[in-house]
């Protein structure tokens, strides 16, 4: 069976949640991240907070810089809230709870999780990681993602086997379009300065490559 890991940041180590997972068979260590306060599997970046310092994180304005941290730093992040955060001390009125929380989720586009206490969020944090595991996530490519269109189309041809951005120009400068590029052949693409007998035949086999799950 394999087993789910999770480093956790240093500021985490007083909540005890760390040890809580250590206690549950997982491979916990602490580091000091980046970003967010739980990396799972490497992959899943949480940030967690409770209730209260959800809300408080809202009325001093920490809570959309940490969500853009969040963004930058992984490719799959969650927030995830301790308690409930309609019912802390700070005064502040439900309406604007819930129009953070619609920012995180709609406009930020990282999903929210709620738990009940410690014990919780560390069941959750395991959840996670063990689902992850089961779907197989695939892992998406880092850096500059384009905005233009047509640098969205380079950035797509970069995903076939050994083509840099130099190739990738010169295969849509030839073809036109990258719908022409898929339906290539291997001598149609051999045209393209660059590309042999050998990378034409890589290239047609991935695009013709069936997806295993």
């Amino acid at each position: 069976m394999t087993v789910v890991k999770i480093t956790a940041d240093y500021g985490e180590f007083p909540s005890g949640i760390p040890t809580l997972l250590l206690n549950k068979n997982t491979e916990t260590i602490l580091k000091r991240l980046n970003a967010g306060d739980y990396l799972i599997n490497n992959r899943i970046l949480i940030e967690r907070k409770t209730a209260d310092d959800f809300v408080l994180s809202l009325i001093t304005n920490r809570l959309f810089y940490q969500c853009e941290k969040l963004k930058r730093n992984s490719e799959y992040h969650l927030l995830l809230v301790e308690g409930n955060p309609y019912k802390t001390n700070h005064k502040i009125t439900r309406e604007a709870i819930q129009g953070a929380l619609l920012s995180v989720s709609a406009a930020w586009q990282i999903p929210v999780l709620f738990s009940k206490d410690k014990n919780d969020t560390a069941n959750l944090l395991i959840h996670t990681g063990k689902q992850m595991l089961i779907d197989k996530i695939p892992k998406l490519r880092k850096g500059y993602k384009p905005k233009k269109p047509k640098n969205r189309q380079l950035y797509f041809l970069q995903g076939l086997p050994s083509v840099g951005p130099s190739l990738a120009y010169r295969l849509f400068v030839h073809f036109g379009s990258v719908g022409k590029i898929m339906k290539a052949t291997e001598k149609q693409l051999m045209k393209v300065d660059g590309i042999g007998k050998a990378k034409a035949e890589k290239i047609v086999d991935f695009i013709g490559m069936k997806f295993i799950s």
